[in-house]
């Protein structure tokens, strides 16, 4: 066990010990000589979709999503400069659901991925390349 007699000492010991822990661990120390960056955001494609469910009943049944999408700001870029045909492509695949089918989890992951691929194809066709590298429901409301 370490101990020290004196407060400058303590000091010292302390910062011996944290420099050591920086260069040691893993998230803070870089390999190669490379410096590891992430600089990808989220973007939340606004204003919220709203559609009507498919039914059989002779009420109307509404779907209101909030979705983000994560990318690097380039790729934010090409999404806020595509946003008509996103919104569109999107707007069509919430629209051909029921009730049924985003009733559980499941479904709903199932969902969130069909349509990430619908917007990555949308964007390929549009820029020439992938642009998200991913797609999130941040709410899912049924009426």
């Amino acid at each position: 066990m370490l101990t020290f007699k004196t407060p400058l000492k303590s000091l010292f010991g302390f910062l011996i010990i944290f420099i050591a822990c920086l260069t040691l661990n893993p998230v803070y120390a870089a390999e190669d000589g490379e410096e590891e960056v992430d600089n990808t955001k989220y973007y939340e494609l606004s204003p919220p979709f709203v559609v009507n469910l498919q039914t059989k009943e002779r009420r109307m049944r509404f779907l209101q999503v909030r979705i983000q999408v994560l990318g690097t700001p380039d790729a934010i870029a090409e999404v806020q400069k595509h946003n008509a045909p996103l919104r569109d492509i999107i707007i069509t695949l919430l629209s051909d659901q029921s009730r049924e089918s985003v009733n559980t989890p499941k479904k709903k992951k199932a969902l969130q991925e069909k349509i990430q691929a619908a917007a990555e194809k949308v964007l390929k066709e549009l820029t020439g390349k992938k642009q998200i590298e991913g797609l999130y429901f941040t709410n899912f409301v049924i009426q």
